[in-house]
């Protein structure tokens, strides 16, 4: 589980009074639109999707930013105080929202609140702990997986969850963010059928990752991780492990290792040149890579990237 963000009085201060300064700087560059805080670039970018130009949407998180190490800003707190409707990704994915949300003082957007988005209600949920969580299991989510946005079919449920929030607090207008919502899990389910198609090299394909990013993913589309450079989430890798995890994928003939852009590049390159594995590297956010304007985009550049390196075809997104 990630430590928890520790501020002090001093720094809550400081956050008050830039809260109180930025005031009348910020916020809804047009009073009818409905001012949009999200955590994610992903959560954006639906949020957009079924806002339309009802809403002005930001984003908190960089798309190429560990999610594990995000430092919380005066400008978070500033612009949640905003807020017409705030979401996350929940779980204890972002620590630090908790936080900033008391320093916002914006009942609107309170957990419990009309104005509070938890985009993971009602995914199905998997590597939840069982039995007793303690320091030496790593940051270990205690509630599950909360990498869920990468399996389509969950993405439909994140698109449910923001459209109820929106039209919970513009219910003048719940059927124009209805229509949107239609159109977009309709394009999810084109996205699917689609992707499907791109990763089907991929299927009983067994990988290493980095970090457990991808396990929805895997999941979805047929491939196998079977171990991480992290022997324990959010643990760097010992010698030990790694000459395990050598000897693991050579006896598996393992093709790749999957890993972000930010986590570092030594020990998976090691790995690589010991096994001949091939280190693909790929940002599991819209935005983070070149040319990943779009949810279609993000799917197809990772499955495309991961079925390039094991096949050696390489693959090329809708429209390019």
């Amino acid at each position: 589980m990630f430590s928890k963000v520790k501020m002090c009085a001093k720094p809550q201060l400081v956050l008050q009074i830039a809260i109180i300064l930025l005031l009348p700087s910020v916020g809804h560059a047009n009073a009818k639109k409905l001012f949009v805080v999200t955590t994610t670039p992903d959560l954006r970018y639906f949020a957009e999707r079924i806002g339309g130009d009802k809403v002005t949407v930001t984003c908190l998180m960089h798309p190429r930013q560990n999610p594990h190490t995000v430092q919380p800003l005066p400008s978070f707190a500033v612009q949640m105080s905003h807020a017409d409707l705030f979401v996350c990704v929940g779980l204890d994915f972002e620590l630090w929202a908790d936080q900033l949300l008391d320093m916002a003082r914006n009942p609107k957007i309170r957990r419990g609140a009309q104005g509070y988005v938890d985009a993971s209600i009602g995914i199905p949920l998997i590597e939840v702990p069982t039995g007793r969580v303690t320091r030496e299991q790593g940051e270990i989510h205690i509630f599950g997986n909360p990498h869920y946005w990468l399996d389509p079919l969950n993405a439909k449920i994140i698109v449910n969850n923001i459209a109820a929030g929106l039209k919970r607090v513009s219910p003048g207008n719940s059927d124009y963010f209805e229509a949107n919502r239609k159109k977009l899990i309709e394009e999810i389910e084109e996205i699917l059928d689609e992707t499907l198609k791109l990763a089907a090299p991929l299927k009983g394909e067994k990988i290493v990752a980095y970090h457990l990013t991808w396990s929805y993913l895997a999941n979805r589309y047929g491939f196998k991780i079977i171990g991480q450079l992290e022997p324990k989430p959010g643990i760097p890798p010992s010698a030990r492990h790694i000459s395990e995890l050598i000897e693991l994928m050579k006896a598996n003939e393992v093709k790749v290792i999957l890993k972000e852009p930010f986590y570092e590049n030594r020990f998976p390159r090691l790995i690589a040149q010991q096994t001949g594995a091939k280190l693909v590297e790929v940002a599991p956010s819209i935005g983070g890579d070149k040319g990943v304007n779009t949810y279609r985009d993000l799917l197809t550049n990772i499955l495309g990237k991961l079925v390039e390196a094991i096949t050696g075809c390489t693959t090329k997104r809708k429209g390019e």
